[in-house]
């Protein structure tokens, strides 16, 4: 299943690692990458790019993986601090639409058009459970592991993201684990208090519910948003990946940032 990638998707990830890092550092990946990938990676030609243009996925993937490993440490935090960048920007367009107040778990439903509308011809997984000490989440593009690991960055950060919209815990609560096995990621958000997760587990014959947000015209809404080069004012890898995991901590969230450029 080979996919596709959308051009604007990669423009807005080039330039929140402009904002992040500078023009310099993104100018420096351009140079560092293989001429295959260079020619995606060029910022004029993405932004002029249309909105249905993409990119071949197998390509779009490494393009992203390589923004990590060569403008950040490989550690996935760059990933992370981009997708809190892209997801904050959805959010404040969209106000209450998509930001809940005092509702994490159903913000980041409303975050599934977001990670969504970059894949083209491929299925995306996104499956939201409530749980004890608050949701878990699986993400994965189907059949495609780097796309997955990448993703699972980006997904991190748009939890992060939405966590700081919706204000219902503290930052030093909100605690994220994630492991990867083949094209899924598994994302847990723990965040309830002892005594809440107490009162609240379910009884173990019932199966925690999958939250399955309706899109609509909200994706349609988001994609217009995404594909805006305007910011608002107010953050290659192998075919197969080994099981892995990760903690994130909420006030740990400020973007790894990648080697000076002289």
């Amino acid at each position: 299943m080979a996919g596709e990638l959308r051009s604007w998707f990669l423009r807005n990830v080039l330039e929140a690692a402009e904002r992040q890092l500078g023009a310099l550092a993104v100018a420096s990946l351009h140079a560092k990458l293989p001429p295959r990938l260079a020619m995606h990676a060029a910022l004029d030609r993405l932004r002029a790019s249309s909105a249905v243009d993409s990119v071949p996925l197998d390509e779009g993937e490494e393009i992203l993986l390589s923004v990590d490993s060569l403008l950040g440490d490989g550690s996935g935090k760059l990933l992370e601090g981009i997708g809190i960048d892209l997801a904050a920007r959805v959010l404040a367009a969209q106000g209450g639409s998509v930001a809940r107040a005092g509702d994490l778990l159903g913000t980041v439903a409303r975050l599934q058009a977001f990670l969504e509308h970059p894949f083209v011809g491929v299925p995306l997984v996104f499956e939201l459970r409530r749980n004890q000490a608050g949701f878990s989440l699986t993400v994965g593009v189907t059949g495609h592991l780097r796309a997955t690991r990448a993703l699972r960055h980006l997904t991190i950060g748009a939890i992060v993201a939405a966590e700081r919209f919706a204000r219902e815990v503290g930052a030093d609560t909100l605690k994220i684990f994630a492991e990867n096995i083949a094209d899924r990621s598994t994302i847990s958000a723990r965040y309830l208090p002892q005594e809440e997760v107490a009162a609240e587990a379910p009884p173990p014959s019932r199966r925690p519910p999958v939250i399955r947000p309706a899109t609509g015209s909200l994706s349609a809404e988001v994609e217009r948003i995404l594909r805006s080069s305007s910011p608002p004012r107010a953050a290659s890898e192998p075919d197969t990946e080994p099981l892995d995991s990760a903690t994130y901590r909420l006030h740990n969230a400020t973007p790894a940032r990648g080697p000076a450029i002289k």
